[in-house]
């Protein structure tokens, strides 16, 4: 099974059983989309047009009080942060983001244990840092 395959798997199972009830949406897109494509072709359409160009985060989770976004990485952690600092700042640029009504923009890094640095790292990104394991990460990381 590749990469990426194993991680939307990861996400897919933290979101479940942190968030049994639902209220969240996996692999979506982020950032702007052309005014005047939106103007000519209304947002959906838009939004269709430019998917192939727009990052996505792994998952975002919607509440009254805040909104999450959220990144799972097995391996490459350092990039989780990278990706979720860069995923703020675009989130308020997104017109089409699921459910967003202001509320406070929360980064959420799922990972399967927990080292300083990554500790570290995080807090200077303003980024939370959650650990979630799954028993097949194990047998994923033996492979290698």
């Amino acid at each position: 099974m590749a990469r990426k395959e194993r991680e939307r798997r990861y996400i897919s199972e933290y979101m479940l059983k942190a968030w049994p009830g639902g209220g969240y949406q996996l692999n979506v897109e982020l950032g702007p989309i052309p005014q005047e494509y939106v103007d000519r072709y209304g947002l959906g359409k838009a939004a269709a047009l430019f998917r192939p160009t727009r990052p996505r985060a792994d998952a975002v989770k919607w509440t009254p009080e805040a909104y999450y976004i959220i990144e799972a990485k097995i391996r490459d952690i350092k990039a989780g942060i990278g990706d979720l600092s860069y995923y703020r700042g675009m989130a308020k640029k997104t017109p089409d983001l699921p459910f967003y009504d202001g509320q406070p923009i929360i980064c959420r890094l799922v990972v399967p244990w927990m080292i300083d640095w990554i500790k570290v790292a995080a807090d200077e990104a303003q980024v939370e840092v959650v650990v979630f394991w799954a028993d097949w990460i194990a047998d994923y990381v033996k492979e290698r």
